[in-house]
């Protein structure tokens, strides 16, 4: 009788560490499916926020090359300016010509940008009109209107006009050119 007890105490404590080990690993497992579970929402949040840094980044580019472009665009529109400025005040009479000759009736355009001796009896009188605001009339034109490039207006009448009063052009920007 003693070895049938021991046998049945023996099984009895047999089932009891198999059902201990068996609830340990489903214990076990159930932690690990948590864990599994939270890393693999940190991957998704990381895979979207890798997405939307990647496009912003993508959009950000796009932007900083069109801005590199437009700021080429305007170097060579500034630097077209410049050699047309240089051009015309060290032969304002050839640049007179030249634009009087296609028949298209700018002469008198270039002559109040280039401020030229006219021939004639009132020479003063002319040169004095020629440099005169075609806004107002009194004040020196100084400010060269874009992208007409007409020199005909004074500081104060800048603000005021917003098209070309020699051509009637809508006025995108004006610089105020130094004369000496």
């Amino acid at each position: 009788m003693d070895v049938l007890q021991t046998d049945r105490m023996r099984a009895g404590l047999e089932e009891a560490r198999q059902q201990h080990v068996t609830a340990l690993v489903s214990a076990a497992e159930r932690a690990a499916a948590r864990q599994l579970r939270a890393a693999e929402a940190a991957l998704e949040l990381a895979r979207c926020r890798n997405a939307k840094l990647s496009e912003r980044l993508t959009q950000i580019c796009a932007e900083g090359q069109a801005w590199i472009r437009v700021a080429k665009s305007h170097e060579a529109v500034a630097a077209g300016l410049q050699a047309t400025l240089d051009q015309l005040l060290q032969s304002p009479c050839a640049a007179v010509a030249a634009t009087g000759a296609d028949g298209d009736g700018d002469a008198e355009d270039a002559r109040s940008c280039c401020f030229e001796t006219p021939a004639g009896d009132d020479a003063a009188a002319s040169k004095a009109s020629a440099a005169a605001c075609r806004a107002c009339g009194e004040g020196e034109s100084c400010v060269l209107l874009l992208p007409c490039r007409h020199l005909c207006l004074c500081s104060a009448c800048d603000a005021a006009v917003d098209t070309c009063p020699l051509c009637a052009t809508t006025k995108n920007a004006s610089l105020h050119v130094l004369l000496s």
